[in-house]
């Protein structure tokens, strides 16, 4: 868990170490916009409008991924469940494949930090490859390294859009932290800092030694 911008998904990307499944809810969300279904369309309309994707939508397509994995194989989400309404149904699915969650990774950011993230963000229209205009930016200004291709920020890195974002994030986070919190499953930890730093804090937890991705 944690609000736009912080981190969710390279963090999972270092995890190699936990050698589980890693589902981001957001290449889900890209894949089925791309493949231009009425429920990507439906998707694209609200992140344009800079919303979170509704309960409903989420659920819809996860419920694909969920109920057509090995029941006994890990898994390390990314960006799901997003509301109590999610981590209710989440719960359910679990007990009934009898599964069960070693913790949530609660990543914490500033929303001055979030801003400046996501805005300075680039990606590479061709093959998904993210760039950051300070802390990662390509070796030629504006150009993926791999590809050359024309690198462009995302309308919902725009700065009104992502401060809309985190707005909505710590609304409907809220009831979902106490959630975990009750079931002894919250782990916090700051997103500030160099990613690997942020891996190993993360990794330290699990009592493994860290994997360079």
């Amino acid at each position: 868990m944690g609000s736009p911008g912080a981190g969710k998904g390279t963090l999972a990307a270092r995890l190699k170490a936990l050698r589980v499944e890693h589902f981001s809810s957001g290449d889900y969300f890209r894949r089925e916009i791309e493949r231009r279904t009425p429920l990507g369309r439906s998707i694209e309309a609200a992140m344009e409008r800079g919303e979170l994707v509704s309960d409903e939508m989420t659920l819809q397509l996860l419920r694909q991924w969920f109920w057509g994995r090995p029941a006994s194989r890990g898994f390390l989400l990314d960006g799901f469940p997003r509301t109590l309404v999610q981590a209710v149904n989440f719960d359910e699915w679990l007990d009934v494949r009898q599964e069960t969650l070693t913790g949530c990774l609660l990543l914490e950011l500033p929303e001055e930090a979030t801003v400046e993230r996501l805005t300075g963000r680039r990606v590479c229209p061709r093959d998904g490859r993210l760039y950051h205009l300070k802390s990662h930016p390509p070796a030629n200004p504006g150009v993926c390294d791999d590809c050359g291709s024309e690198l462009v920020r995302r309308e919902d890195d725009e700065e009104s859009v992502v401060r809309h974002r985190h707005e909505l994030y710590l609304e409907s986070s809220r009831p979902l932290i106490e959630h975990y919190r009750n079931q002894g499953l919250l782990w916090r930890f700051s997103a500030e800092g160099d990613p690997a730093e942020v891996a190993r804090r993360v990794l330290d937890r699990f009592d493994l030694n860290f994997i360079e991705s």
